[in-house]
């Protein structure tokens, strides 16, 4: 069973942009987990998924499960 977003603890980013500062990478495994585009958030997932969202946006990490969390684009 999943756990409730409101016992995780929401990792928010510190570090500072990577040589490719559009794109969102989780904080404790580095996954990509969305892109930067014209002021929206892009994530893609399998099959095809793909969402365009505004910010801010909180994802949890397909690789380790981290909670995420960026609240516009220059706080990646």
């Amino acid at each position: 069973m999943p756990t409730p977003d409101h016992q995780r603890q929401v990792a928010r980013s510190t570090r500072p942009p990577t040589n490719h500062s559009n794109e969102w990478r989780c904080t404790r495994c580095d996954k990509l987990l969305g892109v930067s585009r014209d002021g929206r958030m892009h994530l893609r997932f399998a099959r095809g998924h793909e969402y365009f969202v505004s910010f801010p946006v909180v994802a949890t990490c397909r690789g380790c499960g981290t909670l995420n969390q960026v609240t516009d684009t220059a706080q990646r």
